[in-house]
């Protein structure tokens, strides 16, 4: 994908790629000498490494998911038996609200009923259990970027069990359409958390507000005082939202501080320093112990240091070093065992060199190289033209997983040369 479309702001619902030209060596594989349990007390904030290299994992496959009926962004979800995903737009085009279900069983895809809301990117959105609700966002009546663009308070819920849609109440405080806010389902709210940049006349602010789905009721909540980024690590763990890390607007600074909200009190907590640099753009999920963090960029280029942060006793630990190259904006998904992270982007580099996806163990503190991916199907406009070089279907950036109790499904994502986001994905399927 040429450098002026993915530089751009994110067209659709994608977020801007920050294009950092580095070189990285190759990080070898690596483990710890002894097991470490979930969530124990970190010993040293070093980088733990052996020269010991995992051999390649065989216990298990991959397999191309088809191409959807349309470009896939968030938000995306999985109602236990689909995995849903919006339309993406691109290069100037604002999309319609649209999703798209996937069964996995059938392996096919089905169009869902378009939203009764102005075509619209940068919105809230997360399934619920019962239904994807959708709120905010920059709208556009024309369906492009241009001097009609403006922030929205409207959303809609569908629900899953009808195929339908209903409106719901309006956003109390509208968000700034050039952010993508993160919402997490928390068990009775939709928790929406954004941090926006200062406009002319306004200074930069973070804005916090939760949807109660049973009153159709909103509610605004304090802000925890972090400076405004985009790009952060936004995680929920059952009981708090765990935001750390990011960078600033201009891309001229990155943080490496972090703050806990927990929502039934309104209360902030700040986190302790990371063993780790900061970043933005990483992989990150909430192992039931631990949030795990790898890969992201820095100011000077990719990193492929991770950490865990365990809420329990407020305590960083540093992962060992993983078989992949550093990578920016790989796609995360937890197993309820393992931390499957696939793909990511080295600077304007893909393919990346290098393994495309590994497995990181908590329980015995290691790495896992997953066998390579199935290469992208040969067509005219993908990343494998009839004539080109094969590329492995695993090098995409910015897509979205889910683990469905069987199997990893991963779809959309970036390949650095379509001009709009993927409508496939991959599956990997874990023999035991």
């Amino acid at each position: 994908m040429p450098v002026s479309c993915l530089a751009a702001h994110r067209a659709g619902r994608w977020r801007t790629i920050v294009l950092c030209v580095v070189a990285v060596a190759g990080l070898a594989s690596a483990c710890a000498t002894a097991p470490r349990r979930s969530g124990a007390a970190p010993t040293s904030t070093a980088v733990r490494s052996t020269s010991s290299t995992l051999p390649t994992a065989d216990a298990g496959q991959w397999s191309l998911v088809p191409e959807g009926p349309n470009p896939l962004s968030p938000p995306f979800g999985w109602t236990g038996h689909e995995v849903l995903a919006a339309q993406a737009g691109c290069c100037g085009e604002i999309p319609a609200v649209a999703l798209s279900a996937f069964d996995p069983t059938t392996g096919t895809w089905r169009r869902l009923p378009v939203a009764p809301l102005t075509a619209r990117h940068n919105e809230a959105a997360v399934w619920t259990g019962t239904a994807m609700v959708v709120a905010g966002g920059a709208a556009s009546p024309s369906g492009v970027v241009g001097s009609d663009l403006a922030p929205a308070v409207d959303g809609a819920a569908w629900d899953a069990a009808s195929n339908t849609w209903r409106a719901i109440t309006p956003m109390p405080v509208a968000l700034n359409p050039g952010t993508t806010p993160t919402a997490v389902w928390t068990g009775h709210e939709v928790l929406v958390w954004s941090s926006q940049p200062a406009t002319p006349g306004a200074p930069g602010r973070e804005v916090v507000e939760a949807y109660d789905p049973a009153t159709n009721a909103w509610r605004v909540l304090p802000a925890s005082g972090l400076a405004p980024r985009t790009g952060a690590v936004v995680t929920w763990t059952g009981t708090e939202l765990v935001v750390w890390g990011g960078r600033n607007f201009d891309v001229s600074a990155i943080y490496a501080d972090g703050a806990r909200l927990d929502p039934t009190t309104g209360t902030w907590r700040r986190l302790p320093r990371a063993p780790v640099p900061g970043r933005s753009d990483a992989a990150a999920v909430w192992t039931g112990h631990e949030v795990l963090v790898w890969g992201g960029s820095t100011t000077n280029g990719e990193i492929g240091r991770g950490a865990a942060y365990d809420p329990t006793t407020d305590r960083w630990r540093a992962l060992p070093l993983s078989p992949l190259r550093a990578k920016t904006a790989p796609i995360g998904v937890w197993t309820g065992r393992f931390f499957i992270v696939i793909g990511g982007a080295a600077g304007t580099q893909m393919p990346v060199p290098g393994p495309g996806a590994a497995a990181y163990d908590p329980v015995t503190d290691h790495w896992t190289t997953l066998p390579p991916a199935p290469d992208y199907p040969t067509s005219s406009t993908g990343p494998t033209a009839p004539g080109a070089e094969p590329v492995a279907a695993d090098q995409r950036a910015y897509g979205d997983a889910v683990w469905t109790g069987r199997q990893v499904v991963l779809v959309g994502g970036l390949d650095f040369v379509h001009q709009a986001p993927r409508s496939d994905g991959l599956e990997w399927t874990p023999t035991a």
